[in-house]
């Protein structure tokens, strides 16, 4: 009977500490998941207010990409106009323009309003993947899009020379 007794302590035992080794091993791994939450977060509050996101976009590609015209028109009027043409000719991480990012996103009216303010050479910046904002905008198929809004003073000028010489 001592010999059932000490036997049955050692399995209930050995199922205590079976069963802690689990509990540890569930609480290391939600602990190795904390801290991957909490350095994700961690790095995403070092970014700094001229550089959100991976793509390192200024606010001008931020509203651009999302075709948010009155804040590209915001943005643009707080430059002069030298300043403003910098500013549209700035790239982001990917060498994106903010041009390019509203051809690539189909949003014409802030096309438009974007190339008011820009020349030949400076609307054709490509970025690292080869493509200008026109070619990028055929390649996405938001070229009828544009087409149908660049029929401005200057605009048509700008739109055929880069898609017939490029």
């Amino acid at each position: 009977m001592t010999m059932e007794k000490q036997s049955s302590f050692r399995a209930s035992t050995m199922e205590k500490q079976k069963s802690f080794r689990g509990f540890m091993e569930k609480q290391k791994s939600f602990r190795i998941a904390m801290e991957k939450q909490l350095s994700f977060m961690g790095s995403e509050r070092k970014k700094s207010k001229d550089s959100p996101g991976k793509r390192g976009d200024l606010p001008i590609h931020l509203a651009a990409r999302a075709g948010n015209l009155s804040r590209v028109k915001e943005i643009i009027q707080n430059y002069s106009n030298c300043e403003t043409k910098d500013l549209l000719a700035k790239q982001n991480l990917e060498g994106e323009t903010p041009l390019y990012v509203a051809s690539e996103n189909g949003h014409a009216l802030v096309v438009s309003e974007i190339l008011k303010y820009l020349d030949l050479q400076t609307a054709s910046i490509a970025a690292r993947n080869g493509y200008d904002p026109f070619h990028i905008a055929a390649k996405q198929g938001h070229l009828g899009k544009i087409h149908a809004i660049m029929f401005g003073p200057k605009l048509p000028i700008i739109f055929f020379s880069l898609f017939w010489i490029l």
